[in-house]
């Protein structure tokens, strides 16, 4: 081990980014590319089946999660998620801000819910990483 390694841990965070507008993946996966205060190993999903493969195959320590997708929302996704990686923390992100979504993603136990449109109010690192 280097002295620098010594001084500065290991902090990088595996994040899978799960989204039907790979536009939108590709936006966060840049801001997570940016990010000077972590170093971010990325991970995509286009669909809420696909997120569960994903999940399975790359062990995230968390998740950037869509609300509405193809084959399985984000709310499934995100009780699966709880059922079988209760460690992943989940921030779910939507372009439908209503009282009733935040209300659903409350009720399945999403502690983070942002809309899209915000998420740029917010630095990513920090919502993916115990504070």
């Amino acid at each position: 081990m280097t002295l620098r390694e010594l001084e500065q841990p290991d902090r990088s965070v595996r994040v899978l980014i799960v989204d039907d507008d790979p536009y939108f993946r590709l936006a966060v996966a840049t801001t997570l590319a940016h990010d000077d205060n972590l170093e971010f190993i990325v991970g995509e999903a286009g669909d809420g089946r696909a997120a569960l493969e994903a999940l399975a195959e790359h062990q995230p320590d968390a998740v950037i999660l869509d609300l509405r997708m193809p084959d399985l929302d984000g709310i499934a996704v995100a009780t699966e998620i709880a059922k079988r990686w209760p460690h992943v923390r989940i921030v779910m992100v939507t372009g439908y801000d209503t009282d009733e979504e935040r209300e659903r993603a409350e009720r399945a136990g999403i502690e983070t819910f942002i809309s899209k449109t915000k998420l740029s109010d917010y630095r990513l690192s920090e919502l993916l990483t115990d504070r």
